[in-house]
Parts: structure tokens; C-alpha cells; sequence
């Protein structure tokens, strides 16, 4: 006999992933946790959605670390940093969740020195 979830709106359910930039970490606390600006989803217009105003997006940690508080490392995402995602609240969009970065190389701006 097939149950129903007992939450349907269970965070699993229905992702929503993504791809951004990061615009600034958090200074709040030592989590690692950054701002992104998601592409299709937040303008890049700063009249539009301000930096400060987007949500805060945990960052996964490697299997590898600890987990506890005092033991391993904390992410160590830097502004301009691509990230790949997904919102633990789905189509609502609030709870950004960073799996890890792309690789990539900034191009210098040849006009400048």
C-alpha cells in the first residue's frame, strides 16, 4: 500500500538548482556561509535586489572534514566565485545550499595597466 510523505513540502521534493556569483561572505559568523546572486533569479542591477539583501547560502564541506564545532576547516569561498547549488525550499527560493565552484580563471582587463 503507497503512503503519502508525511510532509509533502519536505525540503527533497522539489529542488531547485542553480547556478551564481558569490557577492560577499557572511561576517556574522564562522560558518563559511556566503551571499550569491543567482543568474536568471536575482538582477544585477544593485537598484533591483542590494547585495545585503540576498538570502545567505550554506556551503558544503568535504566528507573529508570534521563537522564540529572547533574541528576541521570552514568553506573558503572568495567574492567572484562561481557556485553551483541548489534552494533547500524549492521554488520559494530563500534557503540557497552551495554544493562547490567552477574552476575559472578571471581575465584582466587589458586597459588597466
Amino acid at each position: 500500500m503507497y503512503r503519502k510523505p508525511f510532509n509533502p513540502g519536505f525540503y527533497g521534493d522539489d529542488p531547485r538548482w542553480f547556478i551564481g556569483v558569490v557577492e560577499t561572505p557572511s561576517s556574522d559568523d564562522s560558518l563559511g556561509r556566503v551571499r550569491v546572486r543567482v543568474y536568471g533569479l536575482h538582477s544585477n542591477n544593485m537598484q533591483d535586489i542590494d547585495t545585503y539583501d540576498l538570502p545567505l547560502a550554506q556551503v558544503m564541506v568535504p566528507g573529508t572534514e570534521e563537522g564540529t564545532t572547533g574541528l576541521g576547516m570552514n568553506p573558503q569561498l572568495e567574492v567572484g566565485a562561481m557556485v553551483f547549488g541548489f534552494f533547500l525550499d524549492g521554488k520559494s527560493s530563500q534557503l540557497p545550499f552551495v554544493l562547490g565552484s567552477f574552476p575559472r580563471t578571471e581575465i584582466a582587463d587589458p586597459a588597466v595597466g
